[in-house]
């Protein structure tokens, strides 16, 4: 069987295909220019191949004309596709909103696809939005021009989170250039909240109430992970999935079923056909049902480019399992990605759209013979068939996976095949009950209610490939990377050919575990005995723990992001939080909240006088009994600061308008994080001391009044500033104080400090003054690799030189471990200055005594 499909295996329309992509990706990211110069090319050798086509029929050579009619056609579309990108990449580059680059103008425009979060929060903590949509008319005062186009807006606040595909808004933007090449005309900076115009259609009306029911009856039927999973699975409808899900998926390889895929067409288009088998109805009854539901589907999924792209690719799938024969499923694909380009050629520079492919590909051309492979070696057919398909969209993705983000998850063959079984039936599931929601709430609750031991499942199987120590590896990512990761690839696959390379790679891949897995699980030498004090390396912000006992912490901020946080502190082996202090609500402080709390208890949290009712507190927790078993002075329990309370202690956080007129997104995350994990609130401000065991923790500033107005660009000087006396000395942690609160601090205390975590990641607002007055020993430096905003800044470097001190820097370093004493005072860090070395193997130094 195998060797016979082998010799039928019809390959013409893979040129043609790729001739198309090739040429669309020429026009798309180079310019009309050089795609209009490839056209004309391929128009050249087409002649050439004419003339070959020619001698063969003259003499009568079958092999030469079929090769010639093959690369004939291929050339022909190429030169088409490559003129037709051209003609559309001029056009965007002609379109006359370009003219109104770094100007504010009034946008009309129609919203193409549901609002995605961006990975990165703006300041304040506000959640921003990526809105993709198309434009209809722009101008300025009077003057309107309508014109067409895609655009991409950047915005900030809930009301862009909820806007829905085919709405029509009008807003006021700034215009910049796009940041990628894909045929969009510009990126619009909303400086306005949408002003809705019209109605939206029907069917989208009658989309977004689906997935609205859907979600409903889901949280009505699921636990909450489960619940905010069910309309990703089913839809790709993520609005309800929390991060430490989105988290475990993407590491485990798993994030691929968060979105419209080609596997939820295939598996909805073979449950329809088996069903219509089962009705004995006819090949065109099976057919038009199947056209049905893609349609339908669609519409549901939202018709953007990404659903389309998933459509063709679940219907070429379904096609290959069929017949069983890749001579059809072959140029099927071939054939849908040209049609697919024809109708959206920015698809052509989409990594989902080759991720798509290339999965797709393996499905036909690999999966089959390994399945096989597997069976005459004793697998039953079921395992077999999941995991060479599983191992199949591995291997023919992972060299675009590692150019794109540099990371590969060593758990992703596994994890894939162990939810394979469950992943089709929670679909099904998932997709009658939406069809119930809309008719009859409860019938849909019940029908949901029988997906929570599959979704239980996929949570555990994701959850625990996920936490394995080393479940994914950091490797070179680019261009560069991901040829090296090809080359890898196929000399593997094509190496496994033969049985004693096969019996060779599996006694070096042993010794390799044998090494390296006591190495990832023990990750001996890391924190370091003793240690006291912990920079995390969270990019471009701050994460810091205090050790106060073994396991226990007392974390300053949690940096951008929950992964790195979470990972600092699990390296630390911290389980418990006896204070989780956010000097400031900036998003590169208190967004990666959940990752810090995430497996950990935590006592309270703690912030500035009146940052949480900038957000939506009505009541902050009067601080528990010692903060866990540390003593508060007197202080801290000021009258009038730590208000209020429920009986048992927790805080109580409602939502209610403030008229500060600043978005406090971030800090109602806050509240309702904390309100979630039951964890008490609390108002930290000058003159309030908190003893944890040998370490006492005094608070500098700010002072207890509240400005009227909380400006979120003033927020940076009233950050918590904080001296810590500890075993290895005077710890000033300075959060992002800038000139005019480093002044106040000067004035009103002494801060002589051996330990100096810089304010606001080195930037060039602190002032000589401060750095002379704190004299530190050691200075800690929180920054991003590579961050856009030059931190640290060489002055601030340059006159820490001066003052004799030893900097350590996140951005160089990594996560950087002190410990020690006073008279000798060590660092320990994560990987050597020059280079990224391995976590768990540190290096160190000393600070100078003085």
């Amino acid at each position: 069987m195998e060797e016979s499909e082998r010799q039928v295996l019809d390959m013409r329309l893979v040129p043609a295909a790729l001739g198309c992509w090739v040429a669309t990706i020429v026009a798309v990211s180079l310019g009309w220019l050089a795609g209009l110069m490839l056209a004309v090319g391929a128009v050249v050798v087409a002649i050439g191949l004419w003339v070959v086509l020619l001698w063969a029929i003259a003499h009568q050579r079958e092999r030469w004309r079929v090769v010639a009619v093959a690369g004939l056609a291929s050339m022909l579309l190429a030169a088409g596709f490559g003129a037709a990108g051209a003609w559309r990449e001029h056009h965007v580059q002609t379109h006359p909103l370009r003219e109104s680059f770094g100007r504010s103008v009034t946008v009309l425009a129609v919203v193409t696809d549901d609002a995605k979060p961006m990975r990165a929060g703006g300041f304040g903590g506000q959640r921003r939005w990526i809105v993709h949509a198309g434009l209809r008319e722009f101008g300025g005062g009077a003057s309107t021009m309508r014109a067409g186009g895609a655009v991409v807006v950047l915005a900030g606040g809930g009301e862009w989170a909820d806007l829905s595909p085919g709405q029509m808004i009008r807003f006021r933007a700034r215009v910049s250039e796009p940041n990628r090449a894909d045929l969009t005309v510009a990126t619009l900076n909303a400086v306005a909240d949408p002003e809705l115009v019209g109605t939206l259609p029907w069917w989208q009306r009658l989309a977004a109430d689906v997935r609205a029911d859907l979600v409903e009856a889901a949280g009505r039927a699921l636990p909450q992970a489960a619940a905010g999973l069910l309309p990703a699975l089913v839809v790709g409808d993520t609005s309800e999935l929390s991060d430490d899900v989105r988290e475990a998926f993407e590491i485990a390889g798993l994030q691929h079923l968060c979105v419209v895929s080609g596997a939820n067409f295939t598996i909805l288009l073979t449950a329809l056909l088996a069903l219509t088998r089962l009705l004995t109805a006819g090949p065109r009854t099976s057919v038009v049902a199947a056209a049905g539901v893609v349609v339908l589907f669609v519409v549901l999924a939202r018709p953007d480019p990404s659903v389309l792209r998933a459509a063709a690719m679940g219907s070429v799938t379904v096609l290959a399992l069929l017949t069983g024969r890749r001579k059809q499923a072959l140029p099927a694909l071939g054939a849908a990605v040209i049609g697919l380009l024809g109708v959206a050629p920015q698809l052509a520079v989409s990594a989902g759209f080759a991720l798509s492919v290339l999965a797709t590909a393996g499905l036909i051309l690999l999966a089959p013979s390994w399945a096989d492979w597997l069976r005459a070696r004793g697998w039953w057919r079921a395992p077999a068939e999941i995991v060479a398909v599983s191992a199949g969209a591995f291997v023919v993705t992972l060299p675009l996976m590692v150019a794109l983000s540099g990371r590969v998850s060593l758990v992703a063959i596994i994890a894939n095949a162990l939810v394979a079984p469950v992943v089709g039936l929670i679909t099904v599931i998932g997709a009658v009950g939406a069809v119930l929601a809309c008719v009859w709430d409860d019938a849909a609750v019940w029908v949901l209610w029988c997906a929570r031991p599959p979704l239980w499942w996929l949570l555990s199987v994701a959850d625990r490939t996920a936490a394995v120590p080393g479940a994914t590896v950091t490797v070179q990512s680019g261009l560069i990377g991901g040829l090296i990761a090809a080359a890898i690839v196929v000399t593997i696959v094509a190496a496994l050919r033969w049985s004693k390379t096969r019996r060779l790679l599996a006694v070096g891949a042993l010794g390799v575990s044998v090494v390296l897995v006591p190495v990832r699980l023990w990750q001996p030498g890391w924190p370091p005995a003793g240690w006291v004090l912990a920079m995390c390396d969270v990019g471009q912000g701050d994460g810091l723990a205090l050790s106060v006992g073994p396991g226990t912490a007392v974390v300053i901020d949690a940096g951008p992001d929950p992964r790195p946080i979470r990972r600092c502190l699990d390296r630390l082996h911290i389980t418990h939080i006896r204070l989780l202090i956010l000097t400031h609500p900036h998003a590169d402080h208190i967004d990666g909240l959940s990752g810090a709390l995430r497996g950990r208890t935590v006592d309270a949290i703690a912030t500035a006088p009146g940052e949480l009712r900038g957000g939506t507190v009505d009541a902050v927790a009067t601080a528990p009994s010692g903060l866990g078993g540390g003593t508060v002075d007197a202080a801290a329990t000021a009258p009038g600061e730590l208000r209020g309370g429920t009986a048992d202690g927790i805080a109580v956080a409602q939502r209610h308008s403030h008229g500060h007129g600043t978005d406090f997104g971030g800090v109602e995350r806050v509240v309702e994080i904390a309100k979630s994990a039951r964890i008490p609130l609390m108002e930290l401000h000058a003159g309030h001391v908190l003893t944890f065991g040998a370490v006492e923790l005094a608070v500098l500033a700010p002072s207890r009044e509240v400005p009227s107005v909380l400006e979120l660009d003033e927020a940076n000087d009233r950050s918590l500033v904080l001296k810590a006396h500890t075993a290895v000395g005077t710890i000033l942690f300075t959060g992002d104080i800038e000139t005019a609160a480093q002044s106040r601090v000067l004035r009103a205390d002494d801060i002589r400090a051996d330990i100096l975590k810089v304010p606001h990641h080195g930037s060039r607002t602190t002032t000589p003054e401060f750095l002379r007055a704190v004299r530190p020993r050691l200075a800690l430096i929180s920054a991003g690799t590579d961050n856009t905003f030059g931190h640290p800044h060489s002055t601030i470097t340059a006159a820490l030189d001066t003052l004799g001190a030893t900097i350590a820097r996140t951005d160089r370093h990594g996560d950087v471990i002190v410990l020690g004493t006073s008279a000798d005072l060590r660092t320990v860090t994560s990987r050597r200055q020059t280079g990224a070395g391995p976590r768990g193997s540190p290096s160190g130094t000393s600070a100078p005594a003085r």
